[in-house]
């Protein structure tokens, strides 16, 4: 067994052993008694069997004489393959519980600190945003940035490339998401079956993140990043006692893909109701707001545009990040030249244009002639004390960083002064 080619690799929950070309996917791995499995044996990349197992001395030899019987006749061979696959498993799931020395583990690892810099990083995040506000648009469109490399939303630039999985519980139709891709191609000026990695389309088909999470991980183990549109169908509804039990199983489920991950998010009804005076959360339990590496809480405007199209602007404005300070606002525009027929997706672009300001308190005092001249910096892109410093002419990054901390006091900004 000593020269054999033993090569494990997780695959969020499972485990895939290839011995020389021998394959093993170790599924629902059990140890709390005797270690027990879910074993899928293949050869040469042709699928023998299926079958749940003890991984016991026996149950491992019953493993390696179906396989033998199912292949080549090479019990030995075989045998000496499942056991070197078994104590693979074995010692990884040890290994699970065996911790990292932090003194000296790397500060640079193989996966970027970020997915799509600065919206997305190596870990979950998180949008919120109303119904029909174009969370989703938004999201498909990054997807496009990072399986090309190409920066498709002014200021959020992709630090990876790879496929993307889209695990939808909302609007499933494989016809809708086709078409916005293709809109969305369109509008950068790419040809849509040339893109450099898939864009796989998961419907979730009304079951919850925990139970797809095992098949998902092993789909997306060489995905840059997989996204999740809606959270709320993908929480499992009936299941739990109670709504933070069922958060708490969804961002375990995120936990367990071990891949960066995206998910979309509504308000509650009465903040979806007061958006402009909200502050960002998603409907339902705390954990929302816990388990999230950073979470963005999406405002925007609708514009007049010309006939047959349509223009929005929007404002994400970061409201938690778990590694450093908040990123600031991202400003950009949408385009949308409407459809001319039922096979025409129409086109979309994006732009940059000047944040969306709302005013939060209808009570909120008149500006200064000093406080307006810094609301109009802000809107025309000044969004940092650096920026609004060097706008107006100011004499110190201190006074940049006063104004604007208290233009956001006084209620006509809804974002926090970034760095």
């Amino acid at each position: 067994m000593s020269d054999q080619d033993v090569k494990i690799e997780a695959v969020g929950p499972s485990y895939r052993v290839t011995v020389d070309s021998r394959e093993y996917v170790f599924r629902d791995v059990r140890v709390d008694r005797d270690l027990s499995a879910d074993v899928a044996v293949s050869h040469g990349g042709r699928h023998l069997f299926r079958s749940t197992s003890a991984l016991s001395l026996t149950g491992r030899k019953n493993i390696a004489r179906t396989a033998a019987e199912m292949d080549s006749g090479d019990y030995p061979a075989w045998l000496a393959a499942t056991f070197a696959a078994s104590e693979a498993v074995m010692e990884a799931v040890e290994q699970l519980a065996s911790g990292v020395d932090l003194r000296y583990s790397p500060l640079v690892t193989d996966r970027p600190a970020w997915t799509a810099r600065p919206f997305w990083p190596d870990g979950a995040g998180f949008l919120i945003m109303p119904g029909e506000a174009g969370k989703s648009t938004i999201l498909r469109a990054i997807a496009v940035s990072i399986v090309t490399g190409l920066e498709i939303i002014p200021g959020i630039v992709p630090m990876v490339r790879g496929p993307v999985l889209l695990v939808v519980a909302e609007d499933p139709s494989q016809r809708s998401h086709t078409f916005s891709i293709e809109a969305i191609c369109r509008g950068a000026g790419i040809d849509r079956s040339g893109l450099d990695y898939p864009i796989i389309l998961v419907p979730s088909k009304g079951r919850p993140l925990h139970r797809l999470v095992r098949s998902l991980a092993e789909r997306a183990a060489d995905a840059a990043g997989v996204i999740m549109d809606a959270q709320q169908g993908l929480l499992a509804i009936g299941e739990q006692g109670n709504i933070r039990d069922q958060a708490a199983l969804f961002w375990n489920a995120i936990d367990e893909l071990d891949r960066p991950a995206f998910v979309t998010a509504h308000p509650n009804l009465e903040q979806a109701r007061t958006w402009d005076r909200s502050d960002g959360r998603a409907a339902g339990s705390e954990v929302n707001r816990d388990r999230p590496r950073i979470a963005w809480a999406g405002h925007w405007a609708d514009e007049r545009a010309v006939a047959g199209a349509s223009f929005r602007r929007y404002t994400l404005t970061c409201t938690k990040y778990n590694n450093g300070p908040h990123p600031g606002p991202l400003s950009f525009g949408m385009s949308w030249t409407f459809p001319l027929g039922d096979d025409d997706p129409g086109e979309v672009s994006f732009s940059p244009c000047q944040p969306v300001i709302r005013a939060r308190k209808t009570d909120a005092p008149r500006l200064t002639a000093a406080m307006q001249q810094t609301l109009d910096a802000y809107q025309a892109g000044a969004t940092t004390p650096a920026k609004l410093q060097a706008a107006l002419g100011l004499d110190s990054y201190e006074t940049a960083h006063s104004r604007l901390a208290r233009l956001q006091q006084s209620g006509a900004l809804d974002a926090e002064v970034s760095e």
